[in-house]
């Protein structure tokens, strides 16, 4: 919680769930007009062009589960504590973020973080967690759960912990069973090897987390890299090892200590092959907003002018990558609002379930309040906003219906994922 801007409590009203219409279809046709429609589908089916242009055209396959675009890259950035107060209304704080990108893609205007503080929001990104005691005060120590800990049948776990038993699976559990890949980018991950490693970097278990603040060089926070805290991923050493790495800088360097044959993000964005299906991209203390003035690094004393400058180096080398051309979505995301002084916005969507641990979500509310959301894709049209309200478990959902996976713990109970309001020009 160090290093949290101080501002005006920003208000928010709580917002109603949204619940999308869901109609039958009642089957009343005639034996001829059934076998009509069966060779209109084989028609619509064969004309399909099942891969992208050698430009990076986005691919116009048959479109995924529940009528979603074929999206098959998906990278998300998460940055830190603030609302939407501070950032799109207030544009001319970030006007990258603010402007820029929703001018090239969408806004969601109503989305909203699931918890106060950090972690648990990063928790519930990749495994539909939902907040509890010792997450949300951002694990000061790496602690398991306690032996009696209980999975449910809907997979929520309760009792109050920090690193996840095996038994409790996230998306990249997920996709690697489906065989498909995933990779973690955490900035600044080893560039101190004494405080972390540089890969699948995180204290022992039961131990103290010494990344708690950023120290001169190296502004990696444990805390923001939520794939370490499942032993379904850390425990599997070779797999952490290749999957949870440095994100390295826009030329492809990556710290001295990291083991020969990793690479970060800029290298992996080269070809379509060597992309991840799924990007989850974590920037260090200073560049996610959290740190101003910045420990670790020459940054602005401003939060949102180095958001903005990470964001102006990053997004578009992953939006020219042959892999986001060809049928990519990018989620860029706070991980909470901001929650300096005593009338922190708590606010919730969506139906969120408070699960068995904590009462409180947002400690003092149901959620992590608004902060909106950018998304870009060759599958949204310039300038597109949409007011449906969403939150982490919806992104979870979506990513999981993008890819044909169930969802998980906290996802399935959200009354929508990203829909036709996002996804607004066709392939």
């Amino acid at each position: 919680m160090s290093g949290r801007r101080a501002g005006p409590p920003v208000r928010m009203q709580v917002m109603a769930p949204h619940r999308p219409l869901r109609s039958g279809h009642h089957r009343t046709a005639t034996a001829l007009l059934g076998v009509l429609a069966l060779v209109a589908a084989a028609c619509s089916s064969s004309a399909t062009t099942a891969s992208s242009t050698s430009s990076g055209a986005p691919s116009t396959s048959a479109s995924s589960a529940g009528g979603l675009p074929p999206v098959r890259h998906v990278f998300v950035i998460t940055l830190e504590n603030a609302g939407y107060a501070s950032t799109f209304g207030t544009p001319s704080a970030d006007p990258y973020l603010a402007t820029t990108l929703p001018a090239q893609g969408a806004l969601l205007r109503d989305y909203y973080g699931v918890g106060h503080f950090s972690n648990d929001n990063y928790i519930a990104l990749i495994s539909g967690q939902a907040p509890n005691p010792s997450n949300q005060s951002d694990c000061p120590v790496f602690a398991d759960f306690p032996p009696g800990a209980a999975v449910a049948a809907d997979g929520q776990i309760s009792g109050s912990g920090c690193v996840f038993p095996s038994t409790v699976k996230t998306v990249a559990d997920q996709l690697d069973a489906a065989g498909l890949t995933w990779k973690g980018y955490m900035e600044d991950m080893g560039n101190v090897p004494s405080r972390e490693t540089a890969v699948c970097g995180h204290p022992a278990v039961g131990a103290p987390d010494s990344t708690e603040r950023a120290v001169p060089g190296d502004g990696y926070a444990t805390r923001h890299d939520p794939f370490v805290y499942f032993h379904s991923i850390i425990d599997n050493t070779a797999l952490c090892d290749a999957r949870v790495v440095p994100l390295g800088t826009t030329t492809g360097a990556l710290p001295a200590a990291a083991p020969a044959g990793t690479t970060g993000l800029a290298t992996d964005l080269r070809s379509v092959a060597t992309t991840p299906n799924l990007s989850f991209i974590t920037p260090n203390l200073c560049n996610d907003g959290h740190d101003a003035p910045c420990t670790n690094q020459q940054g602005s004393t401003d939060a949102l002018t180095n958001v903005d400058a990470f964001l102006r180096s990053w997004v578009p080398l992953i939006t020219r990558s042959p892999a986001f051309r060809r049928d990519g979505l990018l989620i860029i995301t706070f991980d909470e609002a901001d929650t300096a002084g005593a009338q922190a916005d708590a606010t919730a969507c969506c139906n969120e379930q408070p699960g068995p641990a904590a009462a409180q979500p947002g400690i003092t509310g149901p959620g992590g309040g608004r902060t909106g959301t950018v998304l870009l894709s060759p599958y949204i049209a310039p300038g597109t906003t949409s007011a449906v309200p969403y939150n982490h478990y919806a992104t979870l959902a979506t990513i999981e219906k993008l890819f044909g996976l169930a969802r998980l713990a906290q996802a399935a109970t959200v009354s929508a994922t990203f829909g036709a309001d996002v996804f607004t020009r066709a392939g």
